[in-house]
């Protein structure tokens, strides 16, 4: 992993691919714990963290392999990641606001990466 395609230093694109993981496994576990309180599959907040648990595997995974895309994979996270955060913040219960810690942390992570 040279870190040319995104112009940021080793370090930072291991802690970007760090966050992305954790943002990707606390999503999915937030989807399981909403999915048993039975909120359907289809909703808009099942949805936005579907979204956000695939698109943080998809950037860890370009980001590893210093795809050409990781730029983009990367902004993509970013943004998504800050919507996450806007969405969970004020919810007020532990586990939302867990949720928006990670993925306010990937979005500081990924941030050198893409405003470099």
């Amino acid at each position: 992993m040279s870190g040319v395609r995104l112009g940021g230093a080793t370090a930072d694109i291991h802690h970007c691919i760090a966050a992305s993981l954790n943002l990707q496994a606390a999503c999915e576990a937030v989807m399981v714990q909403l999915a048993e309180k039975g909120m359907r599959a289809d909703s808009e907040p099942m949805r936005l963290l579907r979204q956000c648990a695939e698109l943080c595997e998809l950037n860890a995974r370009a980001l590893q392999k210093d795809s050409r895309l990781s730029r983009r994979t990367a902004t993509l996270c970013f943004e998504l990641s800050n919507q996450v955060a806007r969405a969970t913040w004020l919810d007020g219960d532990q586990t939302s606001t867990t949720l928006s810690r990670e993925a306010l942390h990937l979005a500081r992570a990924c941030r050198p990466l893409i405003f470099t």
